[in-house]
């Protein structure tokens, strides 16, 4: 009996040895991924990334509807790519990584800088995503569905531009008093 418990003890030690090898292997490789999707992505380069993606994939972008389904998502990227948003650094970091059968999560935080027509300097923002990867048979993967949001509360933003403004319009409301004044 000591020998089989023995036994099933170090069983259980090499398999935990051996999961946590293949998460680390599977963490590298869902980075290595994300990486060459952002090289991708800041190239302009973005019809090789459809094949990366599930016919029925879901995209769950900051402040906008969802998107469902590859040609749907093809259409929104085409979109933003029209509207000459360029995006010109990218960079996303693979924190939390779990599987559950063929399914990976992955969890991480994104930072990413792009030029917008109309904006005299290039606009930066960080923020944190889920993608759910899928297992292909063939060891790939294919993201089933992704969501991602800024770090940046738009309305603290928004309520720093109103104080700014407010800030503004004081400091000539004073402009103009001292000018009366002198005359």
């Amino acid at each position: 009996m000591k020998k089989l418990l023995t036994g099933l003890f170090v069983f259980v030690f090499i398999a935990s040895l051996s999961n946590a090898q293949d998460m680390d292997d599977l963490k590298k490789k869902v980075q290595a991924t994300n990486d060459m999707f952002a090289e991708k992505m800041v190239a302009g380069d973005v019809d090789e990334l459809w094949q990366h993606y599930a016919n029925d994939v879901i995209a769950m972008p900051s402040y906008e509807p969802m998107v469902k389904g590859l040609d749907a998502n093809k259409k929104s990227w085409e979109e933003m790519k029209q509207s000459g948003v360029k995006m010109t650094s990218f960079k996303s970091t693979v924190t939390d990584l779990m599987k559950y059968g063929d399914l990976v999560v992955d969890i991480g935080t994104y930072n990413i800088t792009m030029s917008i027509p109309g904006m005299d300097q290039p606009w930066s923002d960080n923020g944190k995503y889920i993608t759910l990867w899928e297992m292909q048979d063939d060891g790939s993967m294919k993201i089933k569905v992704e969501t991602w949001n800024t770090d940046v509360n738009p309305w603290a933003e928004m309520e720093k531009m109103k104080e700014y403004e407010e800030q503004e319009t004081d400091e000539e409301h004073m402009e103009t008093k001292e000018d009366k004044d002198e005359k």
